[in-house]
């Protein structure tokens, strides 16, 4: 009997070419199907919840892999995290219901984006910045973002998607810290899905914004254009980090199968 498995995976995504498989290239998920395929002795691809690009972190990433039965399921939980390179930890291995689909089944995905005004060799992973920034233009144009938009002018272009580009963002804004020597901000971000490239463009116009390039209520009028020269450049990877993927409870219960539509037929040819 078939048997599907959750896998979180943190990482810290420098030496990764992103999360998907690439001919002659490390990725995230190219180092998974390795430690899984050498437990399984065979050949398998994970599922992620998302495609990470090159450069970008997760401490909250999920993909799903289907295993053949009890046995290599536990040899999975048991032995996984011990396949894993340095910078990738398998951090749990559960099995959820046969319908869970690590990207299909995600009700949202929170990311955060790491802001450092000033210079500090001893913090790679963030976007260092000089001069200051107007935190209160920032505050308000990512309040801006909030809700459901069409995302557009913040997609890179070549990835548009045929339904639609209307995303419903539920959280968007910064955590200030105290005034010190080197300021940090960290911008949160959730949303039911997100477009490529998205929050990383949507940093880069906020930064535009603090730095007084652009207007604090700029973020109306680049939505309406729907145009992705409207919006701000892009933010470099290293300060961007997928947070976590949420699911439907039901999905995380083994037992747990979605109900045939009425009238439908087993493939037995009884009715269930």
């Amino acid at each position: 009997m078939t048997v599907r498995l959750r896998i979180d995976l943190a990482y810290v995504g420098t030496e990764f070419h992103g999360w998907q498989v690439q001919p002659g290239l490390r990725t995230v998920q190219g180092e998974l199907a390795r430690g899984a395929g050498r437990l399984l002795g065979r050949e398998v691809l994970p599922v992620g919840a998302g495609r990470t690009d090159t450069g970008v972190h997760a401490r909250g990433q999920v993909a799903h892999l289907d295993v053949a039965g009890a046995a290599e399921a536990e040899r999975l939980v048991r032995a996984l995290a011990g396949t894993m390179p340095p910078d990738l930890a398998v951090t749990g291995v559960r099995q959820v219901s046969p319908d869970f689909n690590a990207r299909l089944s995600a009700t949202s995905r929170r990311y955060s984006y790491h802001l450092l005004l000033g210079r500090d060799l001893f913090r790679p992973h963030c976007w260092q910045l000089d001069g200051d920034l107007d935190r209160t233009a920032m505050d308000r144009a990512a309040a801006d973002l909030v809700g459901a938009h069409d995302f557009t002018s913040f997609c890179k272009a070549a990835s548009l998607k045929d339904d639609g580009n209307v995303c419903r963002v539920d959280v968007c804004r910064f955590d200030w810290p105290a005034d010190s020597a080197i300021l940090s901000a960290v911008l949160h971000v959730r949303a039911n899905r997100f477009l490529h490239h998205m929050v990383r463009n949507l940093v880069g116009t906020l930064v535009e914004i603090g730095r007084g390039r652009r207007p604090a209520d700029d973020v109306p009028a680049i939505f309406a254009a729907c145009a992705r020269s409207r919006a701000g450049g892009m933010a470099p990877p290293q300060g961007l980090v997928l947070e976590e993927v949420q699911y439907p409870g039901r999905l995380l219960d083994p037992a747990w199968r979605e109900p045939a539509a009425p009238g439908a037929r087993s493939p037995e040819g009884e009715s269930p």
